[in-house]
C-alpha cells in the first residue's frame, strides 16, 4: 500500500501488519471525506502531540481502533474478526514510520480503485465480473459467498440507487480478510452498526442446517471458480439455493 510499507515486517507479525495498516488508510480516508472527526490526518497531529506524554505511536493507533470500533466493531475489534492481531506485536518504529506517512496515503481515489488497492492488500482476488452483476431492486436480499469479502455488494451500492449494504446485503466471509474487508467498505459506504458481514467456515456452509442455508434470498452472488472461486451453480449452489437467482462473475 502507497506510504504504509509492510515488507519490513517479520512474517510472525504479517498478518497485524495487513490488519492495521489496512485500517489506517481506511481511517485517513473516512476523515478526510468528513465521515469522521480528523484525528489521524489532523495537521501535524497537533492535539495528539500535546497529550501524548509517555505514549507511543502504538498507543495512538490503538486508541484510534478502539473508538472507531464504537461505530464499526467489524474491522476494528480483532475479536470479532475471531483472529489473535494484537497491535503489541507491531514495533513502535513502524508505527512511527505510518505516522509519518499518513500525509502521503492517496486519500482521493474512486471507490472502485480504493477498495480493489485494499482488498490486494489483504491477499484477496481482485480479478472479477462486476460488469456482469444484475440490477438489485430495493425489496430484494441478496447473499454475496465467500470469497470477495463484500467486493460485490460495493459495487452494487456504489452504483445503483435505493440499495443499502443493510438492507439488501448478507456478505459471507471466510477469512478474518474478508471479514476485515467487509467491514472497511461499510465504513467507505457510511454504514455503521451494520451485521450485514458474518464470517463462516466454508466447508460448514456445506451442510444443509447452516443457518444461511436457511435464509431465503433472492440472488447469490460471488466469485466464478475459472478465477479463484469455491463454488459452482450445477449440482451445488442451485441445490441450496432454490429460489434465487445464482450468478457467479
Amino acid at each position: 500500500m502507497a506510504g504504509l510499507e509492510i515488507s519490513s515486517i517479520k512474517d510472525e507479525q504479517r498478518p497485524v501488519g495487513m490488519w492495521a495498516s489496512a485500517l489506517l488508510h481506511a481511517l485517513a480516508r473516512a476523515e478526510a471525506a468528513a465521515r469522521l472527526p480528523p484525528r489521524l490526518t489532523e495537521s501535524r497531529q497537533d492535539t495528539w502531540r500535546r497529550f501524548r506524554g509517555r505514549l507511543s505511536s502504538t498507543d495512538f493507533i490503538s486508541l484510534l481502533f478502539e473508538d472507531a470500533a464504537v461505530l464499526y466493531r467489524i474491522p476494528f475489534d480483532p475479536v470479532a474478526l475471531g483472529e489473535q492481531l494484537s497491535l503489541d506485536r507491531l514495533t513502535d518504529n513502524v508505527a512511527d514510520a505510518w505516522m509519518e506517512a499518513v500525509a502521503s496515503l492517496p486519500l482521493d481515489s474512486s471507490g472502485a480503485d480504493y477498495v480493489a488497492e485494499q482488498a490486494r492488500l489483504l491477499w484477496l482476488p481482485t480479478r472479477m465480473g462486476r460488469s456482469d452483476l444484475h440490477v438489485v431492486k430495493p425489496h430484494q436480499k441478496v447473499l454475496e459467498l465467500p470469497g470477495t469479502g463484500g467486493q460485490l455488494a460495493h459495487h452494487l451500492v456504489s452504483t445503483q440507487r435505493d440499495v443499502t449494504l443493510q438492507d439488501n446485503f448478507v456478505v459471507a466471509c471466510g477469512s478474518w480478510q474478508e471479514l476485515t474487508l467487509a467491514g472497511i467498505i461499510a465504513l467507505e459506504l457510511g454504514a455503521p452498526h451494520t451485521r450485514f458481514a458474518q464470517q463462516v467456515d466454508v466447508e460448514s456452509l456445506r451442510k444443509p442446517e447452516h443457518p444461511i442455508r436457511q435464509r431465503s434470498f433472492d440472488l447469490v452472488i460471488g466469485l466464478h471458480p475459472d478465477r479463484g472461486g469455491l463454488f459452482r451453480v450445477e449440482n451445488q449452489l442451485a441445490i441450496w439455493f432454490p429460489t434465487a437467482k445464482v450468478l457467479l462473475v
